[in-house]
């Protein structure tokens, strides 16, 4: 119903705009649970037909055992939105039709939950979710608002039948809990609404506060370990939680909050710790935090038998960079590609490459490297002097030409690797698709 009302209000705001053109398109996300998900497609195409709506209709397949299937059906549902919003090209908007009912069930929910000030914000009627914009145009609306709207202009729409499913912890307080309360409590949607509001400016206070206490964003997104240490603990677990929803984690629980701080900070230097938080973990290195996969897996590198240009090389990947390869110059005498941020720029001998067949391979252990002009030492020394992170070298790839370690992209050129003149020079380099701790 409430899907139902926004879209026709949007197309009578569209057909009465005075200022230009507006796009307007209607999102059926298909999560395929229901016995009657094909009906509901149609009922959705019919109406945005007589609408003049175009639709996009998008099938989407659920895994029920990574999480509930609430939370596994969401998930699916805004990466859809965040394809078909992206596709739509600069200034496009999603509008979700939530109401002040699901403002206050959201919040009771958190409630439950034990969140603080971020949590029980609840939804806000503008926000950003996977790089798009969100409006929630109908959040100051009761539910029994929309309800009379739609019953005003005859509109049709399909309900849900897992909406009676009481054993659903929303659906039971919507159906059982709310209902009563509001009988002694007529206002209750108002005020609270209301603490929700006031819990979005308090969290903008707190956030307003770690920015202060955080200085200026490091490039490599990490956390000084010194930013933190001299806080008191809520400004510390203000400034983790802050820190770690800038780089693109979910608010993190206080349970995983306290053991950042007890088991990571005071760590000792050399060592590597690591709290492990779903998909994520939060590692320590050289006086930083910083956010990573927690179990990174690279598809093999392809092996390369010999060619006539080492240019096929460029464009290389694996799931967790992607290689590539400049000719010595281009023509306003720069490389094309450049090396990525804290990496060198490793130009190798061109004909040195084509000397012999080419291969990449990841680190198995013991291998020994001569980078140009040092001793010959063990590979992990070398990741040590140039401070590479621990979780990143077994993966970094290592460029073999015949038998020989040619060097790593990125990162060293072995002896006699070397570019001999600028003629000879080609630049490989190894962007990373994660971030990489750049040591100042």
């Amino acid at each position: 119903m409430d899907s139902t009302v926004l879209l026709h209000l949007l197309c009578r705001w569209r057909d009465r705009n005075e200022h230009g053109d507006v796009a307007l398109q209607a999102i059926h996300v298909n999560h395929q649970l229901q016995s009657h998900a094909s009906d509901w497609q149609r009922h959705c195409q019919r109406v945005c037909q007589q609408w003049d709506v175009p639709l996009i209709v998008e099938a989407v397949d659920i895994d029920l055992h990574q999480s509930s299937p609430e939370q596994a059906a969401r998930d699916a549902r805004y990466r859809s939105f965040n394809k078909h919003v992206s596709e739509a090209g600069t200034g496009a908007v999603l509008m979700l039709a939530h109401h002040r009912d699901d403002q206050v069930e959201t919040l009771l929910q958190r409630l439950a939950r034990g969140s603080g000030p971020l949590g029980l914000g609840a939804m806000l009627p503008v926000t950003e979710r996977l790089n798009m914009s969100v409006f929630r145009p109908l959040l100051e609306q009761d539910r029994e608002q929309l309800a009379n709207y739609a019953a005003e202009q005859k509109l049709v729409w399909v309900e849900d039948p897992s909406n009676q499913n009481d054993q659903i912890e929303r659906n039971y307080i919507r159906r059982q809990i709310l209902p009563a309360w509001r009988k002694i409590k007529p206002q209750l949607n108002q005020t609270i609404a209301r603490s929700a509001r006031l819990n979005q400016e308090a969290s903008a206070l707190l956030d307003q506060l770690a920015a202060l206490d955080m200085g200026p964003p490091r490039a490599d997104q990490g956390l000084a370990i010194g930013q933190l240490t001299g806080l008191a603990l809520p400004r510390q677990k203000n400034l983790l939680r802050y820190w770690l929803v800038r780089v693109g984690a979910l608010a993190p629980s206080e349970t995983l909050l306290l053991r950042v701080i007890r088991e990571v900070l005071p760590a000792a230097d050399d060592g590597s710790p690591m709290v492990e938080w779903g998909a994520l973990s939060i590692r320590r290195f050289r006086q930083h935090l910083y956010l990573a996969p927690s179990h990174l897996e690279s598809d093999s590198l392809p092996e390369l038998g010999r060619f006539g240009s080492v240019a096929a090389l460029d464009g290389l990947a694996s799931s967790l960079g992607v290689l590539r390869v400049d000719p010595p110059f281009d023509g306003a005498g720069a490389s094309q590609h450049g090396a990525p941020d804290g990496q060198l720029e490793t130009g190798f001998s061109l004909r040195r490459l084509q000397a012999a067949p080419l291969q990449l391979s990841l680190r198995t252990g013991g291998e020994r490297v001569k980078p140009a002009g040092q001793l010959t030492k063990p590979l992990k020394h070398w990741f040590q002097a140039l401070t590479v992170a621990p979780w990143l070298r077994p993966y970094w790839p290592i460029l073999y030409c015949g038998d020989q370690v040619a060097g790593l992209p990125g990162l060293l050129v072995c002896d006699g690797f070397e570019p001999e003149s600028e003629q000879d020079r080609v630049v490989v380099t190894w962007h990373w698709r994660i971030p990489v701790p750049v040591i100042d």
